[in-house]
């Protein structure tokens, strides 16, 4: 049976690794010598060395027929170029042309020489993210972060196609958190959802820490005029008559030139925390009261500010002047709902539209099943301060439904188009992936895009649109196909079954193409025997063999069609190996019920399907 997934290609140019690249034939524009170099720090990123003859300025296109083709900034006046390039594919090659410009304009370029280079292998915590993108996006750039069990979390930049184009390890920060680019500049403001400060980069990787620990943000950022950052901002203090430590939000503002931070606004003041009203469903863990968590703020239509306030299910509109203004679901909503369907818990990112309406990402906690139970979604409601009503306008409501208990995000696009995360998942009822969707007025899908990180923890905290370049690149032509990141199967199969398997780096590997949910409702069984039975943990010595048996969304993903699970084996020397799937409890084979047998040393009387590995590496 041919492999369902494509082998990827050999790696050209390895990441981490300087890699100069042959000129091609120098022609009559003053160039003197030219090279590229894929950075040692991230294979994204590349650099156009240039010697000039004389003093000219100058600039680079680059192109690849599936990536498309793009065009830097333009360069100083000098005889020498560094030349930065980004927005790359990984292990792609890239055609490069220089030109240099004697005047002032662009219209005076006169081509040069050029060359081609290959970038590298993504990282390994990124390059075993399963990736798989449909449709495109009417953005040239979407902006995400991926947060990775002990890998920590990474800013990444998609292109319109959905593929990876470049990337940063943030590794201080263990939570991805809020994320804007600084006013007039190409820099990007950062933190961790966890308050340890306010972090800055560039689009060339450099990063660079803002503030002392002593700024307890969380959350969201906005950056202000005059280098300020508007944010929330938390105390935590005791309350005695509550006999416990409650967490008091708030906003507050740091001002660059001065680092002072000064507060602005706070639910302490706005609130009676001893209105048990007030508390609406705060959350009390180890003793302290997390009585507001505000997790989003965004400037309104007329100079109010949108606070998105999770544990009051409420949005909360601030005059400039940190008044409130209206208050909507929640404690004292200043709108009813006459569709109950209509009303929204835990949400995030609220944000006020051109229209005045209100958009939000509804992650569902606690929906009664009388509204429909929990699901998530991207909502926008019509507020009518004449009856004071809030009624749904329009929605993403995926099918089947998504549900995101925590994170999650949606925002409004310049195409009138609404880009949605729904940065977690849960187990079977989404099938593992993280799902990232831009709907258009119908609540289409025109991109999708779905990520899934094995045997670890992975979440997505947001996903923005609105950014035209990283580093000043001009597009020349768009990207024409999406690359798929498939499961790392590059070998031929071990043994060609109704799943094929593939023994690969330490684990058994299952790949099915094309796959359905029927295919992997069956658990699946796994027998290891070693060559030496005293290496299994004493429980197992009686049997002989490991019993590693597993339900597929424990190990797996079922994505665009694929199925895909995978198993670290244990370390010790593997005699054999038996796997497969059971038949449905109560299903009779070979004319009896064998679903409850016990395990023995052949394949199950119970399989649905089942094969042996006799040579293990």
């Amino acid at each position: 049976m041919k492999s369902p997934v494509p082998i990827i290609a050999a790696i050209l140019a390895l990441a981490g690794a300087c890699v100069p690249i042959e000129p091609a034939s120098e022609g009559d524009a003053g160039v003197v010598r030219h090279s590229a170099t894929v950075s040692e720090s991230n294979a994204l990123i590349a650099e156009v060395r240039v010697s000039l003859s004389r003093p000219a300025r100058v600039f680079v296109e680059y192109d690849n027929p599936l990536a498309g083709a793009y065009r830097t900034r333009l360069g100083a006046l000098a005889v020498d170029h560094a030349i930065p390039i980004v927005r790359l594919r990984p292990e792609t090659n890239y055609d490069y042309t220089i030109f240099t410009v004697n005047g002032t304009g662009e219209l005076d370029a006169v081509r040069g020489p050029g060359g081609r280079f290959t970038t590298g292998a993504l990282p390994k915590p990124l390059a075993s993210v399963f990736t798989s993108a449909t449709g495109r996006s009417s953005q040239p750039l979407i902006l995400v972060d991926y947060t990775i069990a002990k890998s920590g979390s990474y800013y990444v930049f998609w292109d319109e196609m959905g593929a990876l184009v470049w990337y940063l390890h943030a590794q201080q920060r263990k939570h991805a958190g809020a994320v804007a680019r600084l006013p007039g500049s190409e820099n990007f403001i950062f933190g961790s959802l966890y308050s340890d400060g306010l972090w800055r980069w560039t689009p060339l990787g450099r990063v660079t820490k803002l503030t002392g620990d002593v700024v307890k943000w969380h959350h969201d950022l906005m950056p202000l005029d005059g280098g300020r950052v508007l944010f929330p901002m938390a105390k935590e203090r005791p309350h005695w008559q509550l006999a416990q430590k409650v967490k008091y939000d708030g906003l507050a503002i740091w001002d660059s030139a001065t680092g002072r931070v000064e507060e602005a606004w706070s639910a302490r003041e706005a609130w009676n925390i001893l209105d048990p009203a007030q508390h609406w469903e705060g959350v009390d863990s180890e003793g302290l009261l997390s009585w507001t968590h505000l997790n989003s703020v965004s400037l309104g239509g007329h100079g109010n500010l949108l606070l998105s306030v999770r544990n009051r299910s409420q949005v909360v509109s601030l005059t400039p002047d940190f008044q409130i203004e209206w208050q909507l679901h929640g404690p004292e909503s200043d709108y009813e709902f006459p569709d109950p369907t209509d009303r929204f818990y835990k949400q995030h990112t609220a944000s006020q539209l051109a229209n005045g309406n209100i958009l939000l990402f509804d992650n569902g906690n606690g929906r009664p099943d009388a509204e429909g139970g929990e699901y998530s979604r991207a909502l926008e409601l019509r507020l009518d301060d004449v009856a004071g009503t809030a009624v749904k306008a329009w929605e993403y409501r995926p099918q089947p439904d998504i549900y995101a208990p925590i994170v999650g995000s949606a925002y409004r696009l310049d195409s009138g188009n609404t880009l949605v995360n729904f940065g977690v998942t849960e187990g079977e009822r989404s099938q593992a992936a993280l799902v990232v969707v831009e709907a258009d007025a119908n609540g289409d899908e025109v991109l999708r895009v779905e990520t899934t990180k094995l045997h670890q923890q992975m979440s997505r905290y947001r996903a923005q649109g609105g950014i035209d370049a990283i580093y000043g690149e001009t597009m020349l032509r768009p990207p024409t196909a999406a690359v798929q990141r498939p499961p790392p199967v590059r070998l031929k199969p071990a043994v060609a079954s109704t799943f094929d398997l593939y023994l690969e780096d330490g684990q058994l590997i299952y790949a099915k193409w094309p796959c359905s949910l029927e295919d992997v409702t069956l658990p699946f069984f796994l027998h290891v025997i070693p060559k030496k039975t005293y290496v299994l943990p004493k429980g197992r010595r009686e049997f002989g063999f490991d019993n590693l048996d597993f339900n597929f969304f424990q190990r797996g993903v079922r994505s665009q069609g694929r199925c895909y699970a995978e198993v670290l084996l244990p370390e010790y020397e593997i005699d054999l190996i038996r796997t497969g799937q059971f038949v449905a409890e109560g299903e009779a084979v070979d004319g009896r019920d064998r679903s409850n047998d016990a395990p023995s040393f052949v394949l199950p009387a119970s399989a649905a399907w089942g094969v042996e590995i006799s040579q293990v590496p």
